[in-house]
This record gives structure tokens, C-alpha cells and sequence, in this order.
């Protein structure tokens, strides 16, 4: 019963375990699915395949492959410019790295879920979000936590600057410049602070700024922002009617249209705008507020475009078309900013239930970890008692086997003293006693076939006499003297029989009933040899081992070839003898190879 329960139980594990190997390996095969289709820009089925993961691995509470389920559709919800599904995602993300700890993660997801509100132009909840990262880092270590609010601080100017918060964007911008180590980075925070001065117009200031970044030859190595750099400059001494301002922006252009960066051609229109428009310059003023609203129509900015519009209306003579535009677009983005602010709000609307849900699960899970842990401790109690109980119940069967074990040899030991008792006291006597009144009559000592007669009776009264002898066996302190005297008592002017010296004590630790068994033992085996084997030479060698007890048996004899003669031969009864002792003995025997037996058990 007791098999059947345990292997019930491993069956059961085997299958809990299989069925979360089966689960690991499908959530497997769905994120190389996703990986494959992402590969190959097939973004419908990705999304796909990211939603069952993500169902999946909740369904069994596997978080990592569900936080992968999150990044995935955050990722690919970007890429099809799905910002607030995108930013949904980023934010379930985000909570769940704060659940398992990870809070450097759940700061870049931060980072992210701020960039796309600045794209989308809720500059409030971008700077939120940057504050609650920067409030993370505090738990972070050092070169951790600079990194991240390098990123958080930037995100910040930028909020803040869209914002027209100047004194707090270059703040947020400083604060950053203090942490940068990276040259490029250095250059390009303060030429974030010279675009916040030009808002300023702090001219001066910045064209004493930015002549000196322009000549550092680490901008060699990135021409976008060493452009940046340029246009700023040239804009700003445009504003000071420096000469050389219209063709230091007109060569900033000609540049990015040679490099096609469109962003910059962009900037680089608009500041020719400025530039022809502040010189009285109208006619080529609308020529650049073309060239940039084409531009921004070309790349879908509406932000950009409205920007173009707003130069186009200010300096065209009669610009209904431009003003109709204008006043579209602007609807447009007050309704699409608008509706960004309400999405943001029903995320964070869903964020905070999500979180609450999770504070709940948490806490719940707290609770049932005690009611667990209490219930894993009375198991402990109950599964210790049980085992106290099954050895307790174990060494009382073990004892009361060994005991009555010891008692079946007792009373055999008794039964064969009583049977050679009987056979001594009531046949040996009586043929001693027949034997006595044959030798009274004359003619049994005289004739020779009749003192064949008594010599019968007197060898069968020795071999009786011998029975009762060898059941009497002395298992005390004189043990080693008897089983020396039994092995003296088989060698003869033919046969030597040796042994080794053993100390004092050898016995003293082995069992009574042990050591009668041992000698009936070696009796058989060296009766067998006075038999059989026609043997010149003996040798029985004693040697204890630890808890074991040796016994080696060699002779030189004919050996024994048939499995059988080893029962006829009486040594059948020798392994029953080992047996009953808890012991072994192993024979080897070849013909005219001699015999060997080695006994074991334990002492």
C-alpha cells in the first residue's frame, strides 16, 4: 500500500512537472513566432502573436515571458505610430518591473512612456512621468542612477521648454550637464540651452556660447549636431545683423540637403524665414516658408506645418487658403492633444486600478503565504510523527523478528541438546550396557566374527557419545579455546590443520547465539574435508573488520565439482546456518584446485 501511495505521488509531480515544461515550451514557440514575424515587418501578425502570449503566460503566471508579451506590443504598437497602445503597454510594463524589483527597467520604460507624450504633445504628463523615474532612482545604485537621470533630465528640458518654462528647462538642462561625461552630449545640452536663450533673445549670449562649441573637433565626428550647433549660431547673429549670418544659414542648408537630414532642413528653412522677414525681405521669405511647409507636408508634421502656415499668412498679401489651413490644423492638434491628455488619463486611470489590483494580489498572496506556511509546518509536525511512528513500529517489528529469530535458534540449539540428551542417556546407555553383558560371556572376547559384534556396539555407543558431545557448545569467556580445540581435534599425521593468533578479546563482542552458529559452521566444513576432500592441508583465518567478522576457509583437497554434493555434503545446511545469522558465505571450488569459503557478517 505504502508503494503504491509514493508512486502515486511521484506520478503527480511528473505531471505538474511536464505540464509546465509543455506551458514553457508553447510561450516559447509564441515569442519565436513573434520574433520571426517582427524580422520580417509582418506587424499584424506580430501583435497577434504578442496578445496570446500575453494572454498565456498570465493564464499560468509566467512573468517573464509576459513582460515580453508587454515590451512586444509596446514595440510593435510604435512602429505602426499607435503611440497610446504603444505607451499602454510600456506602462503595464513598467508596473510589472516595479512588482518583481526591477526598478532600473521600470525607469526606462518611464523614459519611453515620456518621449511619446512629448511627441504627442502632452508636455504635463511627460514631465510627470520623468519626475516619478527620477523618484526611482533614489533606490538605485550610483552608476545606475546617473545614467538614468541623465536621460530624465533631458526628457524634462525638453517638457518644460514646450511648456515655455525656460528658467526650469535650462535648469533641468544644467542639471544634466553637471552628470554628462560624453563630449557629444555635453555640446548638444548646450545647444539645448542656446535654443531656450534664442526664445529668450539672449543673442549675445549665445553667440559667445556657441562660437566656441563650433570650433571643438570632437563635432568632426557627428555633422548633424555640429550643424545644430552652426544654424543656432548663424540665427542668432542674424538677429544681431552679423554679415556673415545669411551665409553661414544658407551653407548650414545646402549641407543638409547634401546629407538629406529633412528635420534639419526643416530648422534650417524656418530661421531663413526669420532672417529674410526681419531684413524686409518678403518675396524670399515666402520662398523658404514654402520650402518648409512642403517639407512638413511631405513628413506628416501637422505641428510643423502650422508652423510654416503661421509665416506664409504673416507675410503673403491675401492668405485665405493659408489662414483656412491654418485654422484647420490648429483645431486638429488642439483635438488630437486633447485626446492625447484624456488617453494618458484613462491609462493612468488603468495603471492605478492595475496597481491597486496587484497591491491587493500581493497582499492576499501575503496572507496565503502564512496560511501556507502554517499549514507546510502542521504537515511537518504530522509527516515527523508519522515517521517517529513508522521507526518506532519498524524497530519493534526489527526487534521482535530478531528476537524470535534468536529464539527459533535457541530452542533448535535446545531441541538437538535434548534429542542427543535422550540419545546418550537412553540408547547409549542401553547399548553400553549390552555391550557390557556381551563382554561378560567368554566366547564373545574369543570368536572373531563375535568380537566383530562388539566392537559395533562399541563404535555406535562412541558415535552416540559424540553426538551429545558436539551439541554442548561453550560460548563465554572459553569460546576461542573451543573452536581451537575444534580445529586441533580434525588434524592428524595427514592432515594440518593452522590458524592465526587472535588477541584476548576478539570474541568478546560477538553474540552468544553468533558464535554457536560459527562453530557448527566450521564443524561442517571441516567434516566435509575429513570426508571428501583427502585434504594434507587446512587453514581457517579469523579477522574482524569494523563492525564485520571475517572467517576465511582453505584447503588443498580434490574440491567439489557438482552443486549438488555441496547439499549431500551436509553445506546446504551451512548457508541456512548464515542465513539465520544475517550473514554470507560464498564457496569456490575447482577440481583438484582445493576448496574456499568466506564467511561474513556482522558481529
Amino acid at each position: 500500500m505504502k508503494q503504491v501511495i509514493v508512486t502515486f505521488l511521484f506520478f503527480l509531480i511528473f505531471l505538474c512537472s511536464h505540464a509546465q515544461k509543455t506551458d514553457r515550451s508553447d510561450l516559447d514557440k509564441l515569442s519565436k513566432k513573434i520574433s520571426q514575424f517582427g524580422k520580417l515587418k509582418i506587424i499584424d501578425s506580430a501583435l497577434f502573436y504578442s496578445n496570446e502570449l500575453l494572454s498565456k503566460s498570465k493564464a499560468i503566471q509566467d512573468t517573464s515571458y509576459e513582460l515580453k508579451a508587454y515590451n512586444d506590443l509596446a514595440k510593435y504598437y510604435k512602429l505602426i505610430n499607435s503611440q497610446f497602445q504603444s505607451v499602454k503597454y510600456y506602462t503595464k510594463a513598467k508596473e510589472l518591473y516595479l512588482i518583481i524589483g526591477d526598478t532600473n527597467t521600470a525607469i526606462k520604460k518611464l523614459r519611453r512612456i515620456a518621449i511619446a507624450q512629448n511627441s504627442l504633445g502632452d508636455y504635463n504628463s511627460s514631465e510627470n512621468m520623468a519626475i516619478e523615474g527620477l523618484k526611482l532612482t533614489i533606490g538605485l545604485p550610483d552608476s545606475l542612477a546617473l545614467k538614468q537621470k541623465l536621460g530624465l533630465y533631458n526628457s524634462l528640458g525638453i517638457a518644460t521648454k514646450r511648456l515655455k518654462n525656460y528658467d526650469d528647462a535650462i535648469i533641468w538642462y544644467n542639471r544634466a550637464l553637471k552628470i554628462s561625461i560624453d563630449s557629444l552630449k555635453v555640446i548638444t545640452l548646450k545647444n539645448n540651452i542656446a535654443v531656450i536663450n534664442i526664445q529668450q533673445k539672449k543673442f549675445q549670449l549665445v553667440i559667445d556660447s556657441l562660437s566656441k562649441l563650433v570650433k571643438l573637433p570632437i563635432l568632426e565626428k557627428d555633422i548633424k549636431v555640429k550643424l545644430r550647433v552652426m544654424d543656432n549660431l548663424g540665427f542668432a547673429k542674424s538677429k544681431l545683423n552679423y554679415p556673415e549670418a545669411e551665409k553661414e544659414l544658407l551653407q548650414v542648408l545646402r549641407i543638409r540637403q547634401k546629407i538629406k537630414d529633412i528635420s534639419g532642413q526643416f530648422s534650417s528653412t524656418i530661421h531663413l524665414v526669420k532672417h529674410y522677414q526681419d531684413n524686409k525681405q518678403n518675396r524670399t521669405a515666402i520662398y523658404y516658408a514654402k520650402n518648409a511647409y512642403e517639407i512638413a507636408t511631405k513628413m506628416g508634421w501637422a505641428t510643423s506645418k502650422v508652423e510654416a502656415l503661421s509665416y506664409l499668412i504673416d507675410l503673403k498679401k491675401n492668405p485665405k487658403n493659408e489662414a483656412i489651413e491654418y485654422k484647420n490644423l490648429t483645431d486638429s492638434i488642439t483635438t488630437a492633444r486633447q485626446q492625447a491628455k484624456n488617453q494618458f488619463a484613462k491609462i493612468k486611470y488603468e495603471t492605478d486600478q492595475y496597481r491597486e489590483e496587484n497591491l491587493k494580489i500581493k497582499e492576499q498572496n501575503a496572507q496565503q503565504q502564512v496560511v501556507l506556511q502554517k499549514q507546510k509546518n502542521q504537515r511537518i509536525v504530522l509527516i515527523s510523527l508519522i515517521s517517529l511512528l513508522s521507526i518506532g513500529i519498524g524497530f519493534v517489528f526489527y526487534y521482535w523478528k530478531q528476537r524470535n529469530k534468536i529464539e527459533r535458534i535457541q530452542e533448535r540449539h535446545t531441541t538437538e541438546k535434548r534429542i542427543s540428551k535422550k540419545l546418550h542417556d537412553e540408547v547409549g546407555n542401553d547399548i553400553f550396557y549390552l555391550a557390557t553383558q556381551l563382554q561378560q560371556d567368554p566366547g564373545f572376547t574369543t570368536d572373531p566374527d563375535k568380537l566383530k559384534i562388539l566392537k559395533g556396539f562399541d563404535s555406535v555407543y562412541h558415535k552416540v557419545r559424540d553426538i551429545s558431545r558436539d551439541h554442548t557448545v561453550e560460548t563465554g569467556e572459553e569460546y576461542g579455546d573451543e573452536v581451537l580445540s575444534l580445529l586441533n581435534s580434525y588434524g592428524s599425521q595427514t592432515t594440518k590443520v593452522v590458524t592465526n593468533t587472535l588477541d584476548a578479546d576478539f570474541w568478546s563482542s560477538v553474540s552468544a547465539y553468533k558464535k554457536g552458529e560459527l562453530y557448527w559452521v566450521l564443524k561442517e566444513l571441516l567434516t566435509n574435508m575429513k570426508k571428501h576432500s583427502k585434504a594434507s592441508f587446512v587453514s581457517v583465518q579469523f579477522l574482524k573488520e569494523k563492525q564485520r567478522l571475517i572467517v576465511t576457509y582453505v584447503d588443498n583437497g580434490i574440491g567439489i565439482t557438482d552443486k549438488h554434493l555441496i547439499s549431500k555434503n551436509g553445506l546446504r545446511n551451512v548457508e541456512n546456518r548464515m542465513k539465520d545469522i544475517k550473514g554470507t558465505i560464498i564457496f569456490e571450488s575447482e577440481p583438484k584446485q582445493g576448496f574456499k569459503a568466506k564467511i561474513v557478517f556482522t558481529s
